[in-house]
Protein backbone atom coordinates (compact mmCIF):
# COMPACT_ATOMS: atom_id res chain seq x y z
CA UNK A 1 0.00 0.00 0.00
CA UNK A 2 0.59 3.78 -0.03
CA UNK A 3 1.18 3.55 3.74
CA UNK A 4 -1.22 7.13 3.57
CA UNK A 5 2.08 9.38 1.50
CA UNK A 6 1.01 11.45 -1.68
CA UNK A 7 0.37 9.94 -4.44
CA UNK A 8 2.47 11.35 -7.71
CA UNK A 9 2.58 10.14 -11.46
CA UNK A 10 5.36 7.72 -10.98
CA UNK A 11 2.28 5.65 -9.03
CA UNK A 12 1.18 4.99 -12.03
CA UNK A 13 0.46 1.69 -13.78
CA UNK A 14 -0.63 -2.05 -13.11
CA UNK A 15 -0.81 -3.51 -9.77
CA UNK A 16 -1.15 -7.04 -8.85
CA UNK A 17 -3.40 -7.64 -5.69
CA UNK A 18 -3.52 -10.83 -3.51
CA UNK A 19 -5.17 -12.11 -0.99
CA UNK A 20 -4.94 -14.96 1.10
CA UNK A 21 -6.79 -16.69 3.96
CA UNK A 22 -6.19 -20.58 5.29
CA UNK A 23 -8.82 -21.60 2.49
CA UNK A 24 -6.80 -20.28 -0.04
CA UNK A 25 -5.87 -17.10 -1.91
CA UNK A 26 -7.48 -14.74 -4.62
CA UNK A 27 -5.47 -12.44 -7.11
CA UNK A 28 -6.71 -9.77 -9.13
CA UNK A 29 -4.80 -7.05 -11.27
CA UNK A 30 -5.38 -3.48 -10.97
CA UNK A 31 -4.41 -0.49 -13.40
CA UNK A 32 -4.05 2.78 -11.75
CA UNK A 33 -4.45 5.99 -13.32
CA UNK A 34 -2.86 9.40 -11.95
CA UNK A 35 -4.51 12.76 -13.27
CA UNK A 36 -2.11 15.94 -12.91
CA UNK A 37 -2.03 19.10 -14.30
CA UNK A 38 -0.48 20.78 -16.49
CA UNK A 39 3.19 21.82 -17.32
CA UNK A 40 4.93 23.58 -20.36
CA UNK A 41 8.16 23.72 -20.97
CA UNK A 42 11.28 21.98 -23.28
CA UNK A 43 11.57 20.28 -25.05
CA UNK A 44 7.77 20.24 -25.68
CA UNK A 45 7.15 24.18 -25.76
CA UNK A 46 10.92 25.85 -26.53
CA UNK A 47 10.43 29.31 -25.16
CA UNK A 48 12.75 30.76 -27.87
CA UNK A 49 11.54 29.94 -31.83
CA UNK A 50 13.20 31.20 -35.11
CA UNK A 51 10.98 31.43 -38.18
CA UNK A 52 12.24 32.94 -41.81
CA UNK A 53 10.04 35.30 -43.40
CA UNK A 54 8.17 33.45 -46.10
CA UNK A 55 8.43 30.30 -44.12
CA UNK A 56 5.73 28.24 -42.65
CA UNK A 57 4.62 29.22 -39.08
CA UNK A 58 5.35 26.40 -36.68
CA UNK A 59 4.09 27.44 -33.05
CA UNK A 60 3.75 24.08 -31.84
CA UNK A 61 3.63 23.50 -27.79
CA UNK A 62 3.18 20.64 -25.88
CA UNK A 63 2.31 20.35 -22.34
CA UNK A 64 2.27 17.44 -20.31
CA UNK A 65 -0.71 16.52 -18.22
CA UNK A 66 -3.68 13.84 -17.73
CA UNK A 67 -6.11 14.43 -18.84
CA UNK A 68 -3.88 15.80 -21.96
CA UNK A 69 -4.43 19.14 -21.64
CA UNK A 70 -5.56 21.30 -24.54
CA UNK A 71 -2.60 24.29 -25.51
CA UNK A 72 -3.47 27.52 -27.24
CA UNK A 73 -1.18 30.04 -27.91
CA UNK A 74 -1.60 34.11 -28.27
CA UNK A 75 0.48 37.04 -29.26
CA UNK A 76 1.43 39.57 -26.77
CA UNK A 77 0.26 43.07 -27.78
CA UNK A 78 -0.59 44.08 -31.07
CA UNK A 79 -2.39 42.15 -33.01
CA UNK A 80 -2.98 40.00 -30.43
CA UNK A 81 -3.91 36.49 -32.64
CA UNK A 82 -1.22 34.04 -34.04
CA UNK A 83 -1.09 33.96 -37.36
CA UNK A 84 -3.16 31.13 -38.49
CA UNK A 85 -1.92 27.61 -39.52
CA UNK A 86 -0.45 26.98 -42.62
CA UNK A 87 0.48 31.11 -43.03
CA UNK A 88 3.52 32.53 -44.08
CA UNK A 89 5.70 34.23 -41.99
CA UNK A 90 6.34 38.20 -41.99
CA UNK A 91 8.60 40.07 -39.68
CA UNK A 92 5.26 41.35 -38.50
CA UNK A 93 4.93 37.67 -36.31
CA UNK A 94 8.24 38.76 -34.19
CA UNK A 95 7.28 39.15 -30.68
CA UNK A 96 6.30 37.43 -27.29
CA UNK A 97 3.32 34.71 -27.43
CA UNK A 98 1.92 33.60 -24.07
CA UNK A 99 0.96 29.98 -24.48
CA UNK A 100 -1.78 28.37 -22.12
CA UNK A 101 -2.20 24.67 -21.45
CA UNK A 102 -5.30 23.85 -19.39
CA UNK A 103 -7.10 20.45 -18.17
CA UNK A 104 -9.58 19.47 -15.31
CA UNK A 105 -6.98 20.13 -12.64
CA UNK A 106 -5.43 23.74 -13.73
CA UNK A 107 -3.55 25.36 -16.08
CA UNK A 108 0.37 26.10 -17.03
CA UNK A 109 1.85 29.37 -18.67
CA UNK A 110 4.96 30.02 -20.65
CA UNK A 111 5.84 32.38 -22.59
CA UNK A 112 7.41 31.77 -26.07
CA UNK A 113 9.29 34.48 -28.06
CA UNK A 114 9.65 34.63 -31.54
CA UNK A 115 12.45 36.26 -33.85
CA UNK A 116 11.93 36.06 -37.55
CA UNK A 117 15.07 36.39 -40.32
CA UNK A 118 14.28 37.81 -43.51
CA UNK A 119 17.22 38.55 -46.43
CA UNK A 120 18.28 41.86 -47.39
CA UNK A 121 16.89 44.59 -48.81
CA UNK A 122 18.33 46.38 -51.55
CA UNK A 123 20.96 48.46 -50.40
CA UNK A 124 20.27 52.11 -50.27
CA UNK A 125 23.62 53.71 -51.59
CA UNK A 126 24.35 57.11 -51.25
CA UNK A 127 27.14 59.78 -52.19
CA UNK A 128 28.19 62.44 -49.76
CA UNK A 129 28.42 65.10 -50.08
CA UNK A 130 27.34 64.99 -53.68
CA UNK A 131 27.64 62.29 -56.48
CA UNK A 132 29.05 65.25 -58.65
CA UNK A 133 32.30 65.51 -57.23
CA UNK A 134 35.35 67.90 -58.56
CA UNK A 135 38.54 66.86 -58.35
CA UNK A 136 40.53 67.16 -56.23
CA UNK A 137 37.70 67.17 -53.02
CA UNK A 138 36.97 64.33 -51.01
CA UNK A 139 33.66 62.38 -50.85
CA UNK A 140 32.51 58.92 -49.26
CA UNK A 141 29.84 56.49 -50.41
CA UNK A 142 27.70 55.22 -48.27
CA UNK A 143 25.92 51.50 -47.75
CA UNK A 144 22.53 50.63 -46.06
CA UNK A 145 20.97 47.26 -45.95
CA UNK A 146 18.66 46.05 -43.95
CA UNK A 147 18.10 42.35 -42.88
CA UNK A 148 18.57 39.97 -40.10
CA UNK A 149 20.91 38.41 -39.16
CA UNK A 150 22.82 41.47 -40.34
CA UNK A 151 24.06 41.36 -43.96
CA UNK A 152 27.92 41.64 -44.85
CA UNK A 153 28.31 43.89 -47.07
CA UNK A 154 30.87 43.80 -50.35
CA UNK A 155 31.49 46.89 -52.69
CA UNK A 156 32.38 46.48 -56.49
CA UNK A 157 33.92 49.85 -57.33
CA UNK A 158 36.42 51.94 -60.03
CA UNK A 159 39.85 50.70 -58.44
CA UNK A 160 42.43 53.52 -56.93
CA UNK A 161 45.07 53.66 -54.11
CA UNK A 162 42.69 56.57 -52.58
CA UNK A 163 40.23 54.73 -51.32
CA UNK A 164 39.52 53.99 -47.52
CA UNK A 165 37.03 51.38 -46.47
CA UNK A 166 35.08 51.29 -42.80
CA UNK A 167 35.96 48.47 -41.18
CA UNK A 168 32.42 47.30 -41.27
CA UNK A 169 32.28 48.03 -44.99
CA UNK A 170 29.44 50.22 -44.78
CA UNK A 171 31.03 53.03 -46.03
CA UNK A 172 34.24 53.83 -48.46
CA UNK A 173 35.93 57.50 -48.30
CA UNK A 174 38.07 58.83 -50.98
CA UNK A 175 40.38 61.66 -50.70
CA UNK A 176 41.63 64.02 -53.60
CA UNK A 177 38.99 62.66 -56.21
CA UNK A 178 40.65 61.93 -59.82
CA UNK A 179 39.25 60.73 -62.88
CA UNK A 180 39.92 57.08 -61.56
CA UNK A 181 36.97 57.60 -59.43
CA UNK A 182 34.58 58.18 -62.05
CA UNK A 183 32.30 55.18 -62.44
CA UNK A 184 29.80 53.24 -60.60
CA UNK A 185 29.91 51.74 -56.70
CA UNK A 186 27.82 48.94 -55.99
CA UNK A 187 27.66 47.65 -52.65
CA UNK A 188 25.99 43.73 -52.39
CA UNK A 189 24.49 42.49 -48.98
CA UNK A 190 24.10 39.04 -48.12
CA UNK A 191 23.30 37.12 -45.31
CA UNK A 192 22.32 33.26 -45.10
CA UNK A 193 18.62 33.93 -46.85
CA UNK A 194 19.76 35.74 -49.48
CA UNK A 195 21.76 38.53 -51.44
CA UNK A 196 20.84 42.49 -52.69
CA UNK A 197 22.59 45.03 -54.32
CA UNK A 198 22.49 48.55 -54.96
CA UNK A 199 24.59 51.43 -56.84
CA UNK A 200 25.27 54.80 -57.54
CA UNK A 201 27.08 56.37 -60.64
CA UNK A 202 30.28 59.14 -59.32
CA UNK A 203 31.06 61.68 -61.57
CA UNK A 204 34.51 63.63 -61.16
CA UNK A 205 35.09 66.92 -63.34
Amino acid sequence: GWGGRAVTRADAGRYVCRATNKHGAAVRSVTVTVEYQPTLGDPGCPARRLWVEGGPVDLSCSASGNPPPRVACAKLGTPPDPPPPGANVTRAHAGTYQCRATNAHGSALRNVTVAVEYGPAVPTVRVLPSANVSRGSSFSVECRAEGVPPPRLRWALPPARNLRFAPDNRSVAVAAAAAANRGRYTCTATNRHGRRAGSVVVRVD
